[in-house]
């Protein structure tokens, strides 16, 4: 830290948080669910079944997701913003579904940190938040009316809904921040992506305040089918959702189809201490890698150096991690070369690093996970509890050698999280959280 104050780079701290989720649609109910080891995973509500099974699918076709079913923009507008316009309303009709679930995490992120935005310094607030897949319900739903009714019924908001920019973009406008403005889709390390972009920026004295993370709103029939067809989700589970989603066991064959969104609001040090702000938590590190290699097929290598570059930023050794919020999708490759990075990362005190797969209860959110698994991270610091690893009842002999947190929470101090998140295209995004000790 003294050679970031020497290079004159500012410190960030988190002091609010706001989630979207199938576990629940607040921070503290999600958090609860995810103690006590409850899962999201159900059977896909009535548009999506229905499509889906008028098309005949195979026997081992998901019919399950992690989706959001009782999600209302309006009725959280009229609880959480004050001031409420018609503007605000119209957002409910002109938006996709990805950026009201951002609007929702945000004003609760927002409301979280005690500020008023109107008496921030505009230029001084921005926005970064993340999308893997945009708004392709728009897109789906459009071609199924072009395709059946014509041009003319087609909405003129189509392109506004659908690209991907246009969550941050809205939340800017809501909280009228007019310093850096801008959305990154780098598949299902977005969400970290955005947090350390928004980290930097404040790092660098760019922004004061940053409201940044991930959103995603693709368990649509044609995603799902595409990921069906990449052999990339888990099967064979219709009459079981909640036992789908298996990091690390030795029965998994994939991913489950999640939705939502996670926002953090990131503050420099020193305004969140002028304004008597509750600190979450310092994000210390941010490690970024490439793994050139393969479009879909993870990287060892890649995931291993992305680590070593958080650890490096964050200027700590691996042995002062506490715990390790994975990647860990409960594909079959993935799971086993994240495992093995983290094997050769921390060498001789591997087998005491504490570990939990989330996604075993959350799905994998993809563009939004790890903004999500980043509250889990900062949580378990203020909470000093670590979430548990859910429908882990064998473990794959190729994923031992960690301490992986199954069956209840566990009660630990927590000092040190470092959080992974990994996407196709070979792109990896690594957090390093600090409690925040002055």
């Amino acid at each position: 830290m003294s050679d970031k104050k020497n290079l004159g780079l500012k410190r960030v701290v988190v002091t609010g948080l706001g989630i979207v989720s199938s576990m629940g649609l607040d921070v503290p109910t999600v958090w609860r669910r995810l103690l006590a080891g409850e899962s999201g995973v159900n059977r896909l509500g009535s548009f999506s079944h229905a499509l889906l099974e008028s098309y005949r699918p195979p026997d081992d076709f998901p019919l399950i997701a992690g989706e959001i079913t009782n999600f209302d923009l309006k009725e959280i507008l009229q609880t959480r913003k004050k001031n409420l316009t018609k503007e605000d309303l119209k957002q409910v009709k002109y938006t996709d579904r990805f950026t009201q679930f951002a609007l929702a995490a945000s004003l609760e992120a927002i409301q979280d940190t005690g500020m008023v935005p109107e008496a921030e310094d505009p230029e001084r607030a921005g926005v970064i938040i993340a999308s893997g897949m945009g708004g392709v319900g728009s897109w789906e739903e459009s071609m199924i009316r072009l395709m059946k009714e014509g041009v003319r019924r087609v909405s003129p908001f189509l392109v506004p809904k659908m690209i991907p920019n246009l969550a941050a973009g809205n939340v800017s406008i809501t909280f009228k921040a007019k310093g850096p403005n801008i959305a990154l889709s780098t598949a299902c390390a977005a969400g970290s992506h955005a947090i350390g972009m928004a980290f930097r920026s404040i790092q660098l004295g760019e922004a004061d305040i940053m409201a940044a993370g991930g959103s995603e709103a693709a368990v649509t029939p044609l995603t799902i089918v595409g990921f069906y067809r990449m052999g990339a989700l888990a099967t064979n589970h219709n009459d079981h959702p909640q036992a789908a989603s298996r990091p690390f066991d030795i029965q998994r064959n994939g991913f489950v189809m999640s939705e939502g969104a996670g926002i953090l609001i990131l503050e420099e040090l020193e305004h969140a201490l002028q304004r008597n702000a509750r600190i979450y938590a310092e994000i210390t590190g941010f490690g970024m890698s490439g793994d050139a290699y393969h479009i879909t097929d993870p990287n060892m290598e890649g995931a291993l150096r992305c680590m070593q570059n958080a650890l490096k930023d964050a200027a700590i050794s691996p042995e002062q991690v506490d715990y390790v919020n994975p990647h860990a999708t409960a594909t079959p490759v993935g799971d086993r070369n994240e495992v093995r990075a983290l094997r050769v990362l921390f060498g001789d005190q591997a087998s005491r690093l504490l570990v939990s797969g989330t996604k075993s209860m959350t799905g994998h959110l993809l563009g939004a996970a790890g903004a999500v698994e980043a509250i889990f991270s900062i949580l378990s610091i203020r909470d000093g509890l670590i979430p548990p690893t859910i429908n882990l009842d064998e473990l794959d002999p190729d994923c031992a050698g960690l301490d992986i947190v199954t069956g209840q929470a566990r009660p630990v101090e927590v000092r040190y999280v470092l959080s992974n998140s990994f996407g196709f295209g070979g792109t990896n995004a690594a957090l390093v959280f600090k409690r925040f000790e002055g």
